[in-house]
């Protein structure tokens, strides 16, 4: 008994466009025929070859399929308005009481001990006015090795206080606290030409000249000669000692010979 295009696809689980591209039929004329245009003569060899039956098993005309049964209509209840319900008393929140603020004095924890660089900068900048180490340490009030690191800034910021008070009170063409002419450069290459000019000076004077470096040891010596790098000295023994500028924290005149 012969059935309709659309049964025998389903029962080979074929889609409509495969039925197409096996048959050679356009996919739309596969529609019009599965919706019961008749089949031309020309296509049903290839639709029942595509569907590996025989000609005879094909309606000519396709009853279609009845249409889907409508959706049942769901009603919806109707609305009740909401009630308000009371509100839970929200429970107070109780007063916060304020923790005593911390003087930004005190401190938390001991203080770390003050590093090599702070020394050396605090000796470098007493050295500018006029102090050595000794005056240094009485001024701490302690040993410098046992100065915290808050200590040791605060003894910086004061020679810095001390040094900038000492520029606005200098006179012009005074010769200042170690023979310095002038006024310090402020710019790299200033300090470049101020350094080289002063160490020549020295140089020619004859100057004996004490260099304090970063690791703690003193030379004295006068200078023999020197570079943007390392000045050259000679040591009251006679011998002569290089020294690179980047492991000199200081160096002051001791005096005119």
């Amino acid at each position: 008994m012969p059935e309709n295009l659309e049964t025998l696809r389903k029962q080979r689980n074929m889609k409509a466009g495969q039925l197409a591209a096996k048959s050679g039929v356009p996919i739309k004329q596969i529609a019009a025929y599965e919706k019961g245009e008749r089949i031309k003569v020309a296509d049903m060899p290839k639709l029942a070859r595509a569907l590996f039956v025989d000609e005879s098993q094909i309606n000519w005309v396709s009853v279609p399929p009845p249409p889907p049964p409508p959706k049942p209509v769901v009603e919806k209840p109707p609305k009740v308005a909401a009630t308000a319900e009371p509100q839970a008393e929200t429970p107070e929140k109780p007063e916060r009481t304020e923790k005593p603020r911390r003087s930004k004095w005190q401190k938390s924890k001991p203080g770390l001990p003050a590093r090599p660089s702070q020394i050396d900068h605090a000796l470098m900048m007493a050295a500018k006015v006029g102090e050595d180490e000794t005056a240094v340490t009485e001024k701490a009030g302690k040993p410098l090795a046992e100065l915290t690191q808050t200590e040791a800034s605060h003894l910086i910021m004061t020679y810095q206080k001390a040094w900038l008070e000492y520029k606005k009170s200098r006179v012009p063409g005074d010769p200042g606290i170690r023979g310095n002419q002038g006024k310090r450069a402020l710019t790299p290459e200033a300090v470049d030409r101020y350094e080289m000019a002063y160490l020549q000076a020295r140089q020619e004077a004859g100057d004996e000249v004490t260099f304090t470096l970063f690791d703690g040891s003193v030379r004295h010596g006068r200078i023999t000669g020197f570079s943007p790098y390392a000045i050259t000295i000679q040591q009251p023994d006679g011998g002569e000692t290089t020294l690179q500028k980047l492991g000199i924290a200081y160096y002051s005149v001791i005096g005119n010979q």
